[in-house]
């Protein structure tokens, strides 16, 4: 299998949409900046939902989304988070088009 795709939506708690689109898109830069593995990171916010965020993200291969869960910015960025989100729905995707 090639590259994996993550999609998640998240549910964030009423309020809380730029705080939590501020840091995750931090931890996208960073995620891009020391993650060879990690090829696309984008925060998507959408224009008619005040409490949701959509991750969409990009790995090379399940080693990478593997190691990526794993790093301590991963951890930073669920301690920073966690209190703001009531719902998360995780994706993977295998991309057909790689």
């Amino acid at each position: 299998m090639g590259k994996i795709s993550l999609v998640v939506e998240l549910k964030l708690k009423p309020g809380r949409r730029d705080a939590f689109a501020d840091r995750a898109r931090q931890h996208g830069e960073t995620c891009l900046d020391t993650e060879p593995g990690c090829l696309q990171f984008d925060v998507l916010v959408p224009i008619d939902a005040s409490d949701r965020v959509f991750l969409y993200e990009v790995y090379a291969d399940q080693v990478a989304l593997d190691t990526h869960g794993e790093t301590p910015h991963m951890a930073a960025y669920r301690n920073d988070t966690n209190d703001l989100i009531v719902e998360r729905i995780r994706t993977a995707c295998a991309l057909v088009n790689d």
